[in-house]
């Protein structure tokens, strides 16, 4: 029997009844579990194999009781061992009623049948899987936009393929050679962590591969990560104004290296941060707190305080305006014609003449076949640039395709005409002579009349 508490204070012992194989969970790593839990004199309180179904839950996150978190972690796959845990370990002076008693120590009888990394991935879809191999030290994790120095080996099949030391931005990495796999991994990891981190082929060099780095189309890859250091990154209202310019200035750059090399989605991404921090926030309720002090003036300290910035207020604007326009050029480039309007409204709301987003509004429109609406807004784009010849192209293009559209319309319907027969049946002679006796001709004329009424009507 070994105590295999991390205080080695004698609160978790453990009785290996079989042994396991392999290596051992990690903290952050899902686990699959058989177990049989037990007061001292023996009786069984709960049982995962009388409900015939795994216990599986995260490791190291709190989700169990202390001794499950520590001893788990020390187990094989296929191992059968039983813990026995202090109530310290378990469930302390309070107990669990009605089972477990307070102060109670506890006996389980735990089989490991499998465990497996965490899973990276905003989609839980398992393509960046991490398991710690070493303890980092801190709460906090980077967050998008923080700085991080990292380093790796990377292996295909066991070949090494790459050793790297780097230091870039979160969100950024694609600039500097970093996979996605290797930036979402390192939004799960603490400062001083090292991991193992299965990447799969999309969150990796995908279908083409890297031919300079022999990584092979469609490959998975291995990295051993460490992330060395850290400088997190600022929150919004965390920031003066000076900041937000700056960080919106670096974001258009950014994202302008991205669309330049053909990145659309990194550069919506960046370019979206632009918005996200210079949009200002709603403003407070002016009469918040009034109640307390009605017929008195406001104190001139507070009229300071909602003094704007005019100069952030003018750069601000301009570079919201841009960000808004160039998101939905990428928009464009995704063929995503609805976001790509939306954004261009966006700008326009602040910039009701700007004639990129003017445009772009018209190719949205394009690009959704709102014909009609599209010629409107290239119009509107004339309107400011009355030489603009590119926009009055784009007028004449969509006119084409109304035109086109309704003389394909014209031809379906006559086509559908054609075969169907109108020739109506002779009506039987009516012996009622109180009714109108219409004769055969009369009732041809009349069906003709309406046919010939219908089709000019479609046609239209």
């Amino acid at each position: 029997m070994t105590d295999v508490s991390k205080a080695q204070d004698g609160g978790i012992i453990k009785k290996i009844l079989t042994e396991g194989s392999g290596a051992t969970p990690s903290n952050g790593n899902t686990v699959k579990v058989h177990y049989t839990g037990r007061l001292l004199d023996g009786t069984v309180f709960d049982s995962s194999k009388d409900r015939n179904e795994f216990f599986t839950f995260k490791v190291g996150t709190g989700q169990v009781i202390k001794g499950w978190d520590e001893g788990i972690v020390t187990m094989k796959r296929g191992e059968v061992a039983i813990l026995t845990c202090k109530s310290d370990y378990a469930y302390g002076a309070s107990g669990s009623p009605p089972k477990i008693p307070p102060n109670a120590t506890l006996e389980f009888e735990v089989e490991m049948h499998d465990f497996f990394g965490e899973d990276c991935t905003s989609s839980q879809d398992g393509g960046v899987v991490k398991t710690v191999i070493s303890e980092g030290s801190g709460l906090s994790n980077p967050r998008d936009g923080a700085v991080v120095n990292v380093s790796w080996s990377m292996t295909h099949l066991d070949r090494d393929l790459e050793t790297r030391t780097v230091k870039f931005m979160l969100g950024d990495g694609g600039a500097q050679g970093v996979v996605a796999g290797v930036e979402a991994a390192l939004l799960k990891m603490k400062k001083g962590e090292v991991a193992s981190i299965t990447v799969k082929s999309p969150y990796a060099y995908g279908h083409a591969g890297n031919a300079e780095l022999a990584v092979p189309g469609g490959a998975d890859l291995v990295y051993r990560l460490t992330l060395e250091d850290f400088e997190q990154a600022k929150y919004k209202y965390e920031m003066n104004n000076a900041e937000k310019l700056e960080f919106a200035e670096k974001a258009k750059e950014m994202g302008t290296e991205y669309f330049k090399a053909g990145q659309f989605e990194l550069a919506v991404k960046k370019y979206k941060q632009i918005t996200e921090y210079l949009e200002p926030e709603d403003e407070e309720m002016d009469d918040m707190g009034d109640s307390d002090d009605e017929g008195n003036e406001p104190k001139e300290e507070k009229k300071e305080e909602t003094v704007p910035d005019q100069d952030f207020n003018k750069k601000s604007a301009a570079l919201i305006v841009a960000g808004f326009s160039n998101q939905a050029l990428c928009y464009l480039k995704l063929s995503q014609g609805v976001q790509a309007f939306k954004a261009c409204e966006s700008a326009l709301k602040l910039d009701p003449t700007n004639i990129k987003a003017l445009f772009r509004r018209g190719q949205a429109a394009e690009m959704n076949q709102d014909w009609e609406e599209a010629i409107g807004y290239f119009k509107a784009v004339l309107e400011v640039d009355p030489k603009n010849t590119v926009a009055a192209n784009q007028v004449k293009f969509c006119r084409n395709k109304i035109m086109s559209y309704k003389e394909a319309q014209r031809k379906k319907y006559a086509n559908m005409f054609e075969r169907t027969n109108f020739k109506e049946e002779e009506p039987a002679k009516d012996t009622n002579k109180i009714k109108p006796d219409f004769s055969d001709d009369e009732a041809d004329d009349e069906a003709e009349g309406s046919t010939e009424g219908e089709a000019e009507e479609v046609q239209v």
